[in-house]
């Protein structure tokens, strides 16, 4: 790239098509726009909802722009950009078939429209960042907007900026979370971030852009240290291993020698800044008696903390440009003839194992070194291991996970499928609306043929990058970014719910299609590879109407491709802005009822609205049946107990799995009178609930009513809730089973009003 002359610049910037500069610039603002709302955080709850929304738009209104490009482009399926750009519109139409038979039909909606978006960026990138131009575009806009998420971090650590669980309370403290609220998705984030930053501090031509990057690796450690996430550090050797061998052997060299500078000089200012940080916590964030804060850049905690962070930061960046400058060049002769022997791609491999497994000793065995760590550091460190209660409880998530899908084997049970059943399959009364692994949610949801597709696009895909890597050597550059940012988020994803993310869930695939892009020019299959080579000529002996043929099999595949998705992003940005107004219509209906002047009949006219265009979201039926409940109380009018029936009926049959709603239902029903729908509602809950304490309560304590008041069936009642009791009973003596290093999750044992109405019956 530096050999460019300033006109061949111009002119390779004056052949780019107009349409592939908006896709790129797409992209970038993309990246650039979305991480500041919670990163997009799909909790399952209608407040991080209405901040996915906009960015789902974003994405299908950028797919349409690349259909057109795909249109006015030789888009083929004789290639593997055409077989890949169909392959994860495939995928996102397994989460549309899974939607078909959803445990929660209006998350598996949801989860439809997100993959779909997901491809979308997939697609795009793909297309939009073949020449370095578009693709420095591209990685600018990652590299910068996440160094402005670690300063973020930083800004809330040490006080002058508050933002809800940036600093995030756990049982050891505070940790650091940033935008994200969740230290371990932030931890495996800043891995990604680190490694990249370590690329670029080795491998940038320019010196000022080396000391850019090599500025930022003190605060991404420290920011990474402070999250106190044990599951990032035991992935850092296998992400580690996985990219070392795409660098030179004297760039693995110093990719080693950085990180442990890095990693040293860090740890030596960790301890500061550390109780620092403790104490700024104390001052700035909310407790019982008072809200938050925030504290002057210039009061001594926050100022020192900033100051010992800048001389890391300098040091570092010192130390490296010290011997990037003057000492590269010399140990790279002197390297020279180690690196031409043969096998010696593995010797920086077995460094780092060694090294690895020197490290590991001295962090997670009791020694005097561990004990110079900060208390905090010490202690979590001192926890990692195969027996301690996070890994244990993930296990659980995950045998549950592959037990509930044998009951939805081939396409899962829709989108939001572990929030919806995780209660009726799991082992114990934890409670998680997230499964804690990107695959196992993918199982759930899409069952075996959706990860299956999924674990076969990114197989295809790093094994195109890797295969094309090692063949072209002219191509190499900086698009290993990509590579190594999507690499070391799927494997975090692999033991937490990075994913649950839908921004760095479209930073992957963002990646996964930027990173095969720089070779999209030698992607096409063999056939077409040979028509190239013959200038479309046919071979000796060939028919010549072949390549009339061939030009039209393409051209009609080009237009049914481009028109396809253009189609489906119109109907999709449709059912997007549907649901949009329909947040919309419940805001109102909200904002209305804060106001405490609204009539009941001016409320139901939006929350109706609401309901009617969005008639799955269950947020929305809850929320006027507060309202009827309310009303009910007051007035008794029969009126609103037919319309508080008929909605939870509705509602049900939208969402048959949600416990809010069952509950709600049945006291609708007790106050019907009907006790035999009661009854069923019962015991519909205890099968979807088995943990779940309330519903073995109000079980027992209505049989044995209900047999109080008729005779006829008082024994079939009463030994019904005998059976019960002798349920909990049972599922009492097996939560002594669990290991003692498990936390048994919410309470489960008898109540006051079950042991009452129990011995009743004796």
């Amino acid at each position: 790239m530096s050999t460019y002359s300033s006109k061949g610049r111009k002119n390779a910037y004056g052949n780019i098509p107009l349409l592939q500069w908006i896709m790129t610039i797409g992209v970038g603002l993309f990246i650039f726009i979305f991480p500041y709302n919670q990163a997009l955080f799909n909790g399952y709850a209608f407040n991080f909802e209405s901040k996915i929304y906009p960015a789902v738009i974003f994405a299908y209104i950028l797919l349409i722009v690349t259909a057109v490009y795909l249109f006015r482009q030789n888009w083929s399926l004789a290639s593997h950009r055409g077989i890949l750009s169909i392959g994860v519109m495939l995928f996102a139409v397994v989460y549309w078939i899974s939607s078909f038979q959803a445990a929660a039909p209006y998350y598996a909606k949801f989860m439809t429209l997100i993959v779909f978006a997901l491809a979308a960026l997939f697609v795009t990138a793909l297309f939009a960042a073949e020449k370095w131009q578009m693709r420095k575009i591209i990685e600018y806009s990652l590299m910068g907007t996440s160094y402005i998420i670690v300063l973020f971090g930083l800004l809330n650590l040490f006080g002058q900026v508050y933002y809800r669980d940036a600093m995030w309370l756990s049982s050891t403290g505070y940790r650091l979370t940033s935008f994200f609220q969740y230290s371990n998705t932030y931890a495996g984030f800043l891995l990604a971030l680190f490694f990249a930053t370590l690329y670029y501090t080795t491998n940038c031509k320019r010196w000022y852009m080396n000391l850019i990057h090599a500025l930022m690796l003190a605060p991404i450690w420290i920011s990474f240290m402070l999250t106190y996430s044990r599951g990032a550090f035991v992935v850092i050797p296998v992400i580690l291993l996985a990219l070392i061998p795409f660098l030179s052997f004297m760039r693995q060299l110093l990719y080693i020698v950085y990180m442990v500078i890095s990693v040293v000089v860090s740890m030596a200012f960790l301890g500061v800044i550390t109780k620092n940080s403790e104490k700024i916590s104390a001052i700035v964030q909310p407790t019982a008696e008072r809200g938050p804060d925030t504290i002057s850049l210039f009061s001594s905690l926050p100022l020192q903390s900033w100051l010992m962070l800048l001389a890391a930061s300098v040091i570092i960046a010192a130390v490296i440009m010290h011997i990037q400058v003057r000492w590269s060049a010399k140990l790279e002769a002197k390297v020279q003839k180690l690196a031409d022997r043969r096998g010696s791609f593995l010797f920086v491999p077995a460094l780092i194992v060694v090294l690895g497994a020197i490290a590991a000793a001295l962090l997670l065995t009791n020694n005097p070194i561990r004990s110079l760590l900060p208390d905090p550091i010490e202690e979590r460190l001192s926890t990692i291991n195969f027996q301690q209660h996070s890994v244990l409880e993930r296990w659980t998530f995950y045998e549950d996970g592959l037990r509930l899908s044998q009951d939805y084997p081939l396409f899962g049970a829709g989108g939001g499928a572990w929030q919806a059943l995780f209660q009726q399959y799991q082992n114990n009364p934890y409670w998680s609306k997230q499964a804690h692994s990107y695959f196992i949610q993918t199982l759930v949801e899409v069952g075996w043929i959706g990860l299956l597709l999924q674990l076969a696009l990114l197989a295809y895909c790093y094994i195109l990058y890797i295969r094309f890597y090692a063949k072209h050597p002219e191509r190499r550059g900086s698009h290993l970014v990509f590579f190594i940012f999507s690499l070391a988020l799927l494997v975090h994803s692999a033991i937490d719910f990075d994913m649950s993310y839908v921004y760095l869930s479209a930073i992957l695939f963002v990646c996964l299609g930027a990173m095969l892009a720089p070779y999209g020019s030698l992607m096409g299959l063999k056939k077409t590879a040979a028509a190239v080579e013959t200038g479309g000529v046919p071979a000796k002996g060939g028919n010549t109407s072949a390549k009339s043929s061939n030009g039209e099999t393409r051209s009609y595949g080009k237009t049914i491709y481009a028109s396809a998705i253009v189609i489906a992003s119109l109907v999709l940005l449709f059912g997007a802005i549907r649901e949009t107004n329909a947040n919309g219509s419940y805001s109102k209906a909200i904002g209305m009822a804060s106001s405490g002047s609204a009539d009941i009949n001016d409320l139901l006219g939006p929350i109706n609205k609401a309901i009617e265009l969005s008639p799955n979201h269950t947020q929305f039926s809850l929320v006027k049946l507060d309202w009827l409940n309310q009303v009910y109380q007051n007035t008794s009018e029969e009126r609103f107990l037919k319309e508080a029936l008929s909605t939870v009926d509705a509602a049900k049959k939208n969402d048959p799995y949600n416990r809010d709603i069952v509950l709600s239902r049945l006291q609708w029903l007790g106050r019907a009178g009907d006790m035999e729908g009661m009854l069923t509602e019962i015991e519909d809950g205890l099968d979807k609930f088995r943990w779940d304490i309330t519903f073995y309560e109000i079980a027992i304590v209505e049989y044995v009513s209900v047999g109080e008041t008729d005779s006829s069936k008082k024994e079939q009642y009463w030994n019904r809730a005998a059976e019960i009791g002798e349920e909990v009973q049972r599922r009492i003596d097996k939560l002594k089973d669990l290991p003692p290093e498990q936390l048994q999750g919410r309470s489960f044992d008898y109540t006051d009003k079950m042991k009452e109405a129990l011995a009743k019956i004796q």
